[in-house]
This record gives C-alpha cells, structure tokens and sequence, in this order.
C-alpha cells in the first residue's frame, strides 16, 4: 500500500489518515523511527480499507454529472441552487466565462489549447466563481445569526481548503471555507454557529460547546455530516 510521510514538530504520536486527494497520509513526530511505518500501516491496513471503500460508496452516491473536472451541474444545498455549466469551443486565446442573466447557468467560452490545459483552467475558473458565489451567499447569513443571537464578527473572509471548515481570530476576524456550499443549509449553519462562538470563547471550553449547542442542539449529527463531506466532492474543485 502506497502512503505520504509528513514529519510534525507538534506531532506526539503517529497519525494515519486517508484523504480524498492525497491517499493515505501518515503523520509522523519529528523524532519517530520511520522503519515502524510499514509494521504500523500492515496492522491498519483493514481499517484503510474500510475507510476506502466508504468513500468510494459516498463518492458513487453523487451524480455523475456533478463530479467530473468539466461538470454539467453545480449543486449548492447549503443555499438551494442549482446551476448548470454550459461549454463551447471558440477561436480564441484566452477562457471566457460568464452568469447568465437567470443566474443559473455558466457559460465558459473555451480556447484552442491541449484538453489537459484546458481541464487546469477550467476547474481553476470554476473555483474562482465559487469563491465569489461563497462570499455573496454567506456573508448575510452570518451576519444574520450574528444579531438573531447578539454576537459580532470583526470581518469575513472566504477560502478554498481542504480540511479546515471554518476560523476566528482573536479579533473577531472569521474565515469560512466556500465548500461549505455543498453543504446541507444545516451543516453549514453549524460551522456559521461555531465560528460565531469563538467570538466569545477562543477556546474548545465546555463553556463553548455549552453555547454552541444552545444555538445549535444537533450541531454532533451536523459535523459528523460535514466528516463525510469531503468524498463527494467534485474533481474540479479537489484539483487545488
């Protein structure tokens, strides 16, 4: 079985973890002797496999049409929309892209340009809008939560990441990742919810988890939900 080895100065014990887009990433302390790894990963070897095998379930779930590098649909449960992505090959050099006036549908006018190439710049096009589309939809929604429940953020901003949903800074500032989109409305509610609260603890203090469940009592079903998020995901937007 084939894994990445990443060293963590912080790390204190062995970490295995099975990504969607790196494979099996082991997470080693800085001192571990490495000649363990391969005892380690025979012992795990069936919990891998299990985990593999449900991802390609979760990954076999979703529409085929919604996962490719060039999909023909764009669905955002977090927000209720659906759009569609419209291809056309024209004689010109650089990728055109626009929102129809229903704002459903993409529209990406695509250059003369090897298909790998034009795969790159379509997926890295379509993330860009999805940025924008995440800072547009989620902005109201948290400063709507913010006073329904009498708390303040400093500012927002939108990222593309992997692994991290959301962040607060001790001042306030909260950072939510855009793929919270492709997230059930409550799901994503739950990471609004969570980060609102560390505006009053930094922390993971009972006195945080106290108050986040008081806004969101099934805020444990709503992360285990968001665990089994990353799977499903498109390519085009994994390619990062």
């Amino acid at each position: 079985m084939s894994y990445t080895i990443k060293t963590h100065p912080r790390a204190r014990h062995v970490r295995l973890r099975v990504d969607p887009v790196e494979g099996v990433v082991v997470t080693v302390p800085k001192r571990f002797d490495q000649r363990q790894l391969p005892a380690l990963m025979a012992e795990r070897h069936a919990w891998i496999e299990a985990v593999q095998a449900r991802h390609a379930s979760l990954r076999a779930a979703r529409n085929a049409d919604t996962l490719g590098v060039r999909p023909a649909r764009i669905e955002l449960p977090a927000v209720d929309e659906q759009w569609t992505v419209d291809y056309q090959h024209e004689p010109r050099s650089r990728l055109g892209f626009a929102v129809d006036a229903d704002r459903s549908q993409l529209c990406l006018r695509l250059p003369e340009a090897p298909e790998t190439e034009l795969d790159a710049r379509i997926a890295e096009r379509l993330r860009r809008w999805l940025l924008d589309h995440a800072r547009f939809c989620l902005e109201p929604r948290l400063e709507a939560l913010a006073r329904e429940h009498g708390l303040c953020f400093s500012r927002l901003s939108v990222r593309n990441q992997r692994r991290r949903w959301g962040s607060c800074s001790a001042s306030g500032a909260i950072s939510l990742n855009a793929r919270l989109l492709m997230a059930s409305p409550a799901a994503c509610r739950y990471v609004l919810i969570h980060e609102l609260a560390h505006t009053v603890h930094l922390d993971h203090s009972p006195a945080f988890w106290n108050l986040v469940a008081r806004l969101d009592p099934d805020h444990r079903a709503h992360e285990a939900e968001l665990k089994q998020l990353g799977p499903q995901l498109p390519d085009w937007l994994q390619a990062c």
